[in-house]
């Protein structure tokens, strides 16, 4: 019974700690402007496809920076990736100008709107995206999975 009970608690832990909802960087925007000298911010969607959350960082520049060393939180890690841009002189959206020079210009280093772009890593970088945003979920289904054991064990000793 002790066993049991224990078992329900852990899998309920395992759930509600499991149960945070996922974010973007909230400060990144404002870091890209400081650091490029931007007028104004970037909206979240120059690396974010859809609501802002981690593992939706699929744009082709969101791509590209990821690539270069930028990690969710890491500031030092985003300046540096631009950076490594800027040096590159890269264009993600294989438009001809660089995604540095369209970002102080005020462009979409993405492409214009509703442009279809590949991402230079193709379709690794789909897997790699749903594999980032999938931790809570594989958590969520260990915890149910110990749940189903627990449960089992117990309606075997009452039988």
């Amino acid at each position: 019974m002790l066993r049991r009970r224990l078992l329900a608690l852990l899998s309920t832990s395992l759930l509600v700690a499991s149960a945070r909802t996922a974010r973007a960087t909230p400060n990144f925007p404002d870091v890209v402007a400081s650091h490029l000298a931007l007028d104004a911010a970037p909206p979240c969607t120059l690396c974010h496809v859809g609501t802002p959350a981690r593992g939706n960082v699929t744009t082709p520049f969101g791509a590209t920076l990821r690539s270069r060393g930028a990690v969710a939180y890491d500031e030092a890690a985003l300046r540096l990736a631009l950076d490594a841009l800027a040096a590159e002189r890269k264009d993600s959206d294989g438009d001809g100008v660089p995604d540095i020079d369209e970002l102080r210009a005020g462009d979409d280093p993405n492409g214009a709107p509703g442009a279809v772009t590949t991402p230079e890593y193709g379709c690794a970088i789909g897997r790699a995206s749903a594999a980032a945003g999938s931790g809570t979920a594989a958590v969520a289904a260990l915890g149910l999975a110990l749940a189903l054991v627990g449960t089992r064990r117990a309606r075997r000793r009452l039988t």
